[in-house]
């Protein structure tokens, strides 16, 4: 004979075996009063059909005492045996799940039996009819509140033990808090007394006694059971970081009991790999919820709190929280959500973290568990080593430099840009990933949110296409060797570790409309492979006391993320010398300015201001200036280069044009060129000619008028009739 039990399934087979012993005993004190009335054939159960269930016939007669007196003593004498192959099934290691949830939820045996008693139907529809026999009444086959108490009469043997037991069935005693059972809900149910109303065993509890461990499938579309394999060694993350893991972790081998690590960080910054890291070391699973999901979905958000959390102790699994500053928004749904989650942690005892991209004040009860965690961005250093594990292929040390040095990814973004790079392999029929394919998947990872605020730029422009005077074009490079070798300064040489702000790069272009700020800044873009943003300053500058502060606040915060370059264009109004306060309207734009000072001291991204008169800047804006290249006035030679440079090689160009002519004679700067080239080839488009010298003059000519400037007969000379046609 077996002494153990080897499964769960095994286990409650046994534990039924005792539940039809207590239903034989109920149906034969049934008998012996004869309270089974005969009626309609299939409205109520017949005695041959329960004999037939039972294998056996109890008349009611004389004997019915000395049976029920048996069945009495048989159930006395089966219960020791269940105890006893329990316990030696624990001794070899045999993990059984009725009484491991006993012991998880504070389950008493009658408890247990009453358990037992409602998922019976679950596991053979005999126990349907033989319900329904018990209740007189075919169409009820679920055990009552009041059948349950009379199959276990022998444990309430009075009134007063019957009045206790009702406690059980209290929607906030352990059976129904945990939602182990529930009441079948319906408009009729809802009306009886309570012992009149059906019980039934939770699907996932079923699934858990019977040892299939099946995620509740209320909580599936929201959450996902992680099996941790990564040690903390192997994260790349700040060793300072590490070492406040490693505390956290020995603090909660040492005290033990309930734990609430709240971790705040960017996305990717790698909060679930240290939750996960920390769950290998206790060697439990970590179940993680994305409460954005669950928040933007119609359902009972209380209800799958609720059983997520009873998922987790029935997993033995830490909890995880993502996305709990959505909880926070100032558009939530439902405010009450973050009192519902607040009241759930406070009744659990568990391992919960808490993960939020923005820092959050967070109160209740459970505070005094709380510990706080910032995951920050990696440095440049770590961002390397991120690179280096992740990449496939070959790619230089210099590459990977500066992918570290232009994009202030977490690990998350950097496996994102990988990802998206090798996707674009693939389109293009590669089979390995280029810097090209790279540097378009960072870009597909920045924040895209600054197109409210700012327009994206897309670069057209090379070095070539720049004509400036050599020092000019010298001082440009340098803004970008500034940021190719900004990792080295910074990270390698220690810079970082002395300066606390200005850590960004911060240049001031100045020169008159049409010099070239704005290609200069499409140039160094192209040249870094980094996004550039134009900001609109109709956007940004509101009447409105402290709308200016807030739009300036966003733009920066969005910058960071985009790792995109911020291009302040003709930002005199914005950036001029603070006035002497005359009234309230001077003393608030002062303090706009100050503002934006502060946010470009503590920016570590790159920020370019083009200005038409240097001499308003603020002397407080200059010395945040890492870099101020004047754009002169283009002199002939230049004006010459600038004439020949923006023809494209496409367009047919007659032989008449004299570039010396117009290099000469016509001082404009070359936004003003452009205007006359692209003018003079639509005139010659409509003429169906090549763009040819008279195309030129009459395009100057409407250049000349549009910018107030008098048609001399100097400047056109020889040209002069054609403008006067």
């Amino acid at each position: 004979m077996t002494t153990y039990y080897e499964d769960n399934i095994q286990h409650i087979s046994e534990e039924l075996k005792r539940i039809d012993l207590l239903i034989n005993l109920q149906i034969l004190r049934i008998r012996q009063k004869k309270e089974v009335v005969d009626g309609f054939q299939g409205l109520y159960v017949s005695d041959e059909e329960i004999n037939t269930i039972l294998d056996d016939t109890y008349p009611a007669n004389d004997d019915a005492d000395h049976h029920i007196q048996t069945l009495i003593e048989h159930i006395a004498g089966i219960e020791p045996e269940i105890e006893a192959k329990k316990v030696e099934s624990l001794r070899r290691g045999i993990s059984l799940n009725l009484p491991l949830l006993a012991n998880i939820f504070g389950l008493t045996p009658f408890e247990i039996d009453v358990v037992l008693i409602c998922m019976a139907p679950e596991m053979d529809t005999k126990y349907e009819r033989l319900y329904a026999y018990l209740h007189n009444d075919a169409t009820k086959k679920q055990p009552s509140v009041d059948q349950i108490l009379k199959i276990l009469n022998w444990l309430c043997n009075t009134n007063e033990e019957k009045l206790y037991a009702r406690q059980y069935f209290d929607a906030s005693a352990p059976l129904f808090k945990n939602q182990i059972l529930r009441f079948i809900e319906s408009p009729e149910e809802e009306k009886k007394s309570l012992l009149s109303r059906f019980i039934k065993v939770d699907d996932r509890i079923i699934n858990y006694i019977l040892g299939f461990n099946q995620m509740d499938t209320k909580i599936e579309p929201f959450a996902k059971l992680i099996q941790a394999q990564t040690d903390l060694e192997e994260i790349l993350l700040p060793e300072e970081l590490k070492k406040r893991i490693h505390i956290l972790i020995e603090h909660r081998e040492r005290t033990g009991g309930e734990l609430i690590c709240f971790m705040q960080g960017p996305y990717g910054a790698g909060k679930k790999t240290a939750a996960q890291s920390i769950c290998k070391d206790w060697g439990i699973p970590l179940l993680a919820v994305d409460i954005a999901a669950l928040i933007n979905r119609e359902v009972d958000f209380k209800d799958v709190i609720s059983h997520f959390l009873r998922e987790a102790v029935l997993q033995n699994s830490a909890v995880y929280l993502a996305h709990f500053d959505c909880l926070f928004s100032e558009d939530v749904k439902n405010p009450s959500h973050k009192n519902i989650i607040f009241k759930a942690l406070e009744d659990y005892k568990g391992i919960t973290f808490i993960a939020s991209e923005k820092p959050l004040e967070l109160d209740g009860a459970w505070q005094k568990n709380l510990f706080k965690m910032e995951i920050p961005v990696p440095d440049s250093g770590l961002r390397k080593q991120i690179w280096v594990r992740y990449l496939t292929g070959t790619f230089s040390e210099e590459d990977v430099n500066a992918l570290a040095n232009k994009f202030k990814f977490t690990a998350g973004q950097i496996k994102d840009a990988i990802m998206s790079a090798e996707k674009l392999a693939v389109l293009h029929e590669r089979e390995d990933i280029t810097a090209e394919d790279l540097y378009e998947g960072c870009r597909a990872q920045s924040n895209q949110k600054l197109s409210a605020l700012a327009k994206r730029i897309k670069p057209k422009y090379g070095w070539n296409d720049l004509i400036l005077p050599k020092e000019k074009k010298e001082q440009l490079k340098e803004v970008k060797n500034y940021i190719k070798n900004k990792g080295v300064v910074y990270h390698d040489w220690g810079f970082d570790n002395k300066l606390s702000l200005g850590k960004g790069l911060n240049i001031l272009f100045s020169g008159a409309s049409g010099t070239g700020k704005t290609m200069a800044a499409e140039v160094i873009a192209s040249a870094l492979k980094l996004d550039l943003y134009k900001i609109d300053l109709s956007m940004v500058v509101s009447k409105y006391i402290g709308e200016t502060e807030k739009n300036l606040n966003r733009i920066f915060k969005e910058a960071e993320q985009s790792n995109a370059i911020l291009f302040f264009d003709e930002a005199d109004a914005l950036f001029g010398k603070r006035s002497e306060v005359r009234d309230s309207h001077d003393r608030y734009a002062n303090i706009e300015i100050s503002y934006l000072l502060q946010k470009m001291e503590e920016n570590e991204g790159i920020v370019i201001l083009a200005t038409n008169l240097s001499q308003n800047i603020d002397d407080a804006f200059m010395r945040r200036m890492h870099f101020n290249v004047e754009f002169p006035f283009p002199e002939e030679e230049y004006r010459y280069k600038i004439w020949r440079s923006l023809i494209p090689k496409e367009a047919p160009v007659a032989e008449d044009i004299e570039f010396e002519f117009l290099a000469k004679r016509f001082k404009l700067a070359g936004g003003n060129i452009k205007n006359i080239i692209v003018n003079a080839a639509f005139l010659a488009a409509e003429a169906s000619e090549a763009i040819g010298m008279e195309h030129v003059i009459k395009a100057s000519k409407r250049e000349f008028q549009k910018i107030g400037k008098v048609c001399s007969q100097s400047e056109f000379g020889k040209y002069y009739e054609v403008v006067c046609k």
